[in-house]
Parts: structure tokens; sequence; C-alpha cells
């Protein structure tokens, strides 16, 4: 204790000598130890699957997929097409992005997706093995998500370019006559699919109370159908899955009807009517699955 006296003796308050002992700054005729060095924690591997959508002929997913950190587009074997027992996939990767939002051209020829490999958000196009790409918006405005009309004519997107606010705007398909969707709701517009028969959108929609899928026509005149997000159209053209709460939903248009359908989100049902593809986990991990419609199996799709 000598040399801890010393420092009482030299003016040194017990308090001042009790925390220094504590922290393990000083000892008693020990050498002072240096203060362990701080580790930053590890962050956590991304591998988030943000949505999938199946081609024109159910045979294979186009995947929008973060991995460590840039969005890309990846090509996924759909199930049915399997030669053998199927296999969780790591999916093939078609583009080096940053890229999002895939839509299938309906005769399957080409993928248009949102992009801002040029330094801001543009609409692309790429032949479905990732070649060929071309640009087919160049505006000062962000432009994403777009989404082909069934009949391959047009693509709606989402675009700022109009009054500053993400509002669903529809194009010919080679990027030419642009124009904003009627008088749109809401604050953002977000995810637009057209009906299988072309005569309707669904979109979600932020509005003051919350996000809640609509319809409209391609000309306008807008209707609020249920709370949630990410809608996509059944091949009946009646029937739209939609998000809420890490939950999958359908509503039947034709009577309002809601009832859920699986833990999930991002659904969308393949064109056959037999599969509904959706994401499960949370950012920064999640995986693809799909449901059987028809029996209700569920299936994972990626590893």
């Amino acid at each position: 204790m000598t040399e801890c006296r010393s420092w009482v003796s030299a003016g040194v308050g017990l308090r001042m000598i009790s925390a220094a002992l504590v922290f393990g700054l000083i000892g008693c005729g020990t050498e002072a130890e240096p203060a362990p060095e701080e580790v930053a924690p590890e962050e956590p591997e991304v591998d988030f699957i943000q949505e999938a959508v199946w081609s024109p002929r159910s045979d294979r997913l186009l995947a929008t997929w973060d991995q460590g950190g840039r969005y890309r587009l990846f090509g996924i074997i759909a199930p049915d097409t399997a030669a053998s027992a199927y296999e969780p996939s790591a999916g093939l990767r078609l583009s080096d992005g940053p890229d999002t939002f895939g839509s299938w051209a309906p005769d399957g020829l080409w993928i248009a997706f949102g992009s801002t490999r040029d330094g801001q958000g543009e609409i692309y196009r790429m032949r479905p093995d990732g070649t060929g790409t071309e640009r087919l918006t160049d505006d000062p405005g962000e432009d994403t998500e777009p989404a082909y009309s069934p009949d391959g004519a047009q693509i709606a997107f989402i675009s700022d370019r109009t009054d500053g606010s993400p509002r669903l705007h529809i194009m010919n398909a080679d990027g030419t006559d642009v124009r904003m969707v009627g008088s749109p709701p809401g604050s953002a517009h977000h995810g637009p699919e057209w009906s299988p028969d072309g005569r309707r959108i669904t979109l979600s929609v932020t509005m003051e109370d919350g996000e809640f899928v609509h319809l409209t026509s391609p000309v306008g005149g807008w209707g609020r159908v249920r709370r949630g997000s990410m809608p996509s159209w059944h091949p009946d053209s009646d029937q739209i899955f939609f998000s809420l709460r890490d939950t999958v939903y359908v509503v039947r248009t034709s009577v309002n009807s809601r009832r859920p359908v699986t833990p999930g989100f991002a659904p969308r049902p393949a064109p056959n009517g037999r599969w509904l593809a959706f994401v499960r986990g949370e950012f920064p991990l999640s995986v693809l699955w799909a449901m059987n419609m028809e029996t209700g199996e569920e299936q994972r799709i990626t590893r």
C-alpha cells in the first residue's frame, strides 16, 4: 500500500484513486494497464430479396436482390420447370446494378427495370439474358418501377417529373408520350401493376393515415381498396394480393372481401394461376418462397 499512500499524501483524493482502481488505470504496486481497444461491431451481411416477378410463361422469376449493398436483377428457375427434385437456387445475376423493379414484356422478349446506373433514376429495358440494354427515359426527374401493359404497348411507371412527387405515369413502350394519370390522390405512389384484362391499374398510395391499395384506369378515376402495399393481380383480374404487417392478404374486388394467405410480403401470382411467389424475412436477410395455390403447399425458392 506504500504506493497508494503516496498518492494520498501527494494530495490525490480517495475518490479519484478508487475510480482509477475500478477502471484499471492504476494499481497498488503494479504498473498501469492500457485500456482495451474498442472493436466495432461487424455489419450484418446483406442478402435481401425485395420482390420477384414471374415470366409470361410462369417458368422463371426475376428477382430484385441486394447482395452486399447493391441491388441487381437475378433470374431464378420456377419450381414447375425443374428437371429433377427442385432445390433452392442462388439465381443467375443478369445485371450489375444498381437496378430494381423488373417487369416482363408480355411476349417475354424484354424486361423493363428502374436503374440509377447513370446517376439518376431512369427506366431501361434489356433482354431476358441481360444483354441489349436500352435506356427508355431521360428526364431530370426520378423515374422508376415500370410495369408493362398486357398488350405490351404501354409502360406504367412512377415519376416525380410532373409535380415533384412520385406519381403514376404512363408512356408508350418505346419511352414516348409520357403523361401523368388523372388527378392522383396521396403524397406518393409505388408499385403499379396492370390487371390482366388491361382495364385497371393497382398500386399503393401513401395517404395521411397510412399506405393504401388503390385502383385506377389508364386515364384516371381513382378508388381506394384496402390498407396495405405492394399489390399484384391474380390472372382472373378480380383478386388482388397485397402486403400488410408482414402478412400476405388477398381481396376480391367484386365483393370487397379480404382474407389472410400466409406470412410474408411482396406477393406475386404466376400468370398460370398455379403459384404465388412471396418474400419472407426483414432487412438485411430475406428468402423467396412460392405457394402452390391449389394445395397450399409452400416451397423455398432461394437459398
